[in-house]
C-alpha cells in the first residue's frame, strides 16, 4: 500500500468565531429493494457521534440525516440536498453497504454543490471493502476504511486547530494510480471505554413497527446492540470490518447500557448484531443470566453472529430464559467438500442438531444459505436444499453467492479461473441478484438454474404443513407472517390451487383471511381463498 504524502487537501479556514464545527452524517440506503431496506438502527454512527461529543462537547455541532426513515415512495435527494443546506456542515461523513455503492457519489456531489469546501469522508461497511469504485468519486475527499472512531477526533481536533489533516493514521484517499493508504490505525481494544452510543442524534420513534434484521416486526420498543467486535472465523464470504481478532464488552458493561435504554428510552427488545455474540460461551451466559437476575420483562433477538456449532443446552436454556424468541444460524453449505473451501468449517451435524435443540426451546428460527460457490454442482446444492428441508428451522433464505470486494473469496476468484475485473455489478453485491444468466454465475451452474433451485427449495421448505404450523405456533405476530409468507407464495409462483400439499394451503388460505381482517391497509393485498379450501378438512 502507498502512504499519503503530507501535502493534504487545503484546509478551509475556519472563522474562530465559526464554532461550534458542524459535522454532518448521511446514512444511505438503495434505491432497489434490497435487504438492505430493513430497518436498522445506525449504531455505528451514533457510536461516532458519541465519541466526538465526548472528546469536544460544545465545541462540535452532530447531526444525522436517516434515508433509510424517508419515505421508501420519494426520492430522498432533494431532502438530503435542503437539509445540508440548512446545516451547512464542515465536515459530511457519509455510511452505506456495497449495495448502496451508487448513492456515494449522489451524496457527495450534493454537498460540494452546496459547499466546495466541505469535507466529505466515506465511511461504514462499503468503505471497509477499498473497493476502487469508491476511490474514484472525486467528491469524496477521504476514506475512513474499518472503526472510526479515534481518526475521526484526530480529524476533527486538526480542523478545529486549523491543522493538516492527510498523514493522520486510518486515512485514505483517491491517487494518480489508486487508492493511497496512511500507516493503519490500531484496534480498539478497550471497548468499556467508549461512550454509550448517541441516542440524542436519532428519534427511535422512526425505527419502530417496520421490518428489522429478522425479516419481521419487532415484538416491541426495539434497538440494535453490539456487545463485541470482530470473528476470529475466517469464512471466506465475510468482512473484516472489524478484524479476526475477538474484542469484548464485558457483561456489566452491556448490562448497564441496557438498564439505561430500558429506563430512559422504554426499549423492550434488542436485537444483537455481533459478528459471533457466543464466540466467548461464559460472557454471553453471563449477559443472559444478568438479564433474569434484574427481572427485566424484555425480547431478544440475533438476526446474525451465532456460531450454530457452538450452541448448547446450557446456551440455549440460558439465552431462552433471558427472553430470546428469534435467531439465525448461517449453515451457508450442506457439502463439506465447500465448507473447506469456504473456511467456514460448520460441524454440519452439530449445526443441524442445534437447530432442532433452538425449535425444543420454542426460539424460531432461521437458517442463512448460499448456492454458486465456485466450483460448485448441482449435486451440492440439492444437499444444501435438502439438509434444510430435513431441518426443523422455521424460516430459511437461499441467497446466492456474492464475492464482495475486500472479501477472501474475491481474492481467490482467480484461483478458479475467474477474473475479479470480469465481474458485473451484480455479482460484486451492486445490485439485487437475477435469475438471468446474461450475469454469470460463478459456479459451473447456469445462473438461470441457481435460480430453479431456489424456487424449488422455496415451494418445499414454506409450503409444508407440519413447518408452517409451527410458524403459526411461534410467530409473535401473524399479519407480519402472512406478509411474509406472501412474499413466499409469490416467489414460488403458487396460486391456491397448485400448492401441492393441501393442508398447507388450507393453514395459509385460513392466516391470509385472519391477517386481511386484523389489518385490511396493510394486508388489503393478499390474494382472496377460494371459500371451498377454508372449509377443506385437514387429510
Amino acid at each position: 500500500m502507498l502512504p499519503l504524502s503530507i501535502g493534504d487537501l487545503p484546509v478551509t479556514r475556519m472563522d474562530p468565531h465559526d464554532l461550534p464545527l458542524r459535522i454532518a452524517f448521511v446514512n444511505l440506503r438503495a434505491r432497489t429493494k434490497d435487504w438492505h431496506h430493513v430497518i436498522m438502527v445506525p449504531m455505528g454512527i451514533m457510536a461516532l457521534s458519541a465519541t466526538l461529543k465526548k472528546a469536544f462537547r460544545k465545541r462540535i455541532e452532530v447531526r444525522l440525516f436517516d434515508t433509510t426513515t424517508f419515505p421508501e415512495q420519494q426520492d430522498p435527494d432533494a431532502a438530503v440536498h435542503a437539509w445540508l443546506a440548512d446545516f451547512r456542515p464542515h465536515l459530511l461523513g457519509i455510511r452505506g453497504f456495497t449495495s448502496q455503492a451508487d448513492e456515494f457519489p449522489i451524496v457527495a456531489r450534493i454537498a460540494k454543490e452546496i459547499d466546495p469546501g466541505c469535507l466529505v469522508i466515506a465511511g461504514g461497511p462499503h468503505a471497509s471493502t477499498n473497493s476502487p469504485s469508491l476511490y474514484a468519486v472525486e467528491d469524496v475527499d477521504y476514506v475512513v476504511p474499518h472503526e472510526g472512531e479515534e481518526t475521526l477526533v484526530e480529524i476533527v481536533a486538526n480542523l478545529l486547530e486549523r491543522k493538516p489533516i492527510g498523514a493522520i493514521s486510518g486515512l485514505a484517499k483517491r491517487g494518480p494510480r489508486g487508492p493511497l493508504f496512511n500507516p493503519a490505525r490500531s484496534q480498539i481494544q478497550d471497548l468499556d471505554a467508549l461512550p454509550f452510543p448517541d441516542y440524542d442524534l436519532i428519534d427511535l420513534d422512526a425505527y419502530q413497527e417496520r421490518v428489522t434484521m429478522t425479516a419481521f416486526l419487532p415484538r416491541a420498543r426495539f434497538t440494535s446492540l453490539f456487545t463485541s467486535r470482530g470473528c476470529y472465523y475466517r469464512c471466506s464470504y465475510c468482512h473484516t470490518n472489524f478484524g479476526k481478532k475477538m474484542r469484548y464488552r464485558s457483561p456489566e458493561n452491556v448490562l448497564e447500557e441496557m438498564d439505561r435504554l430500558i429506563e430512559e428510552r422504554g426499549v423492550r427488545e434488542f436485537q444483537v448484531i455481533d459478528d459471533i455474540f457466543n464466540a466467548d460461551k461464559e460472557r454471553a451466559i453471563a449477559i443472559f443470566d444478568g438479564i433474569v437476575k434484574r427481572g427485566w420483562d424484555i425480547a431478544l433477538a440475533f438476526p446474525n453472529g451465532l456460531r450454530a456449532d457452538r450452541m448448547d443446552e446450557e446456551f440455549v436454556q440460558a439465552a431462552k430464559a433471558a427472553g430470546t424468541y428469534y435467531w439465525a444460524l448461517a449453515v451457508e453449505t450442506a457439502s463439506l467438500r465447500l465448507q473447506k473451501q469456504i473456511y467456514k468449517f460448520n460441524k454440519l451435524d452439530k449445526v443441524f442438531d442445534s437447530i432442532a435443540l433452538s425449535d425444543r426451546h420454542d426460539i424460531f428460527t432461521c437458517t442463512f444459505n448460499m448456492l454458486g460457490f465456485p466450483t460448485e454442482t448441482e449435486m451440492e446444492m440439492h444437499a444444501t436444499l435438502d439438509y434444510n428441508l430435513r431441518s426443523a428451522a422455521h424460516v430459511t433464505h437461499f441467497f446466492v453467492v456474492t464475492p464482495y470486494e475486500g472479501t477472501t473469496m474475491n481474492k481467490e476468484l482467480e484461483r478458479w479461473g475467474i477474473r475479479a475485473g470480469e465481474l458485473d455489478d451484480e455479482l460484486l453485491g451492486f445490485q439485487n441478484f437475477s435469475g438471468s444468466d446474461e450475469h454469470g454465475s460463478l459456479s459451473p451452474v447456469p445462473r438461470s438454474r441457481i435460480q430453479e433451485l431456489i424456487v424449488d427449495g422455496v415451494q418445499r421448505f414454506f409450503f409444508d404443513a407440519r413447518r408452517l404450523a409451527r410458524m403459526l405456533q411461534l410467530s409473535h405476530n401473524h399479519v407480519h407472517l402472512a406478509l411474509h409468507l406472501e412474499t413466499r407464495r409469490w416467489s414460488a409462483g403458487y396460486d391456491w390451487d397448485t400448492i401441492p400439499d393441501r393442508d398447507a394451503a388450507r393453514l395459509l388460505a385460513q392466516l391470509f383471511v385472519s391477517a386481511r381482517a386484523a389489518d385490511p391497509v396493510r394486508c388489503g393485498h393478499l390474494p382472496v381463498p377460494p371459500r371451498s379450501l377454508l372449509t377443506e378438512r385437514a387429510a
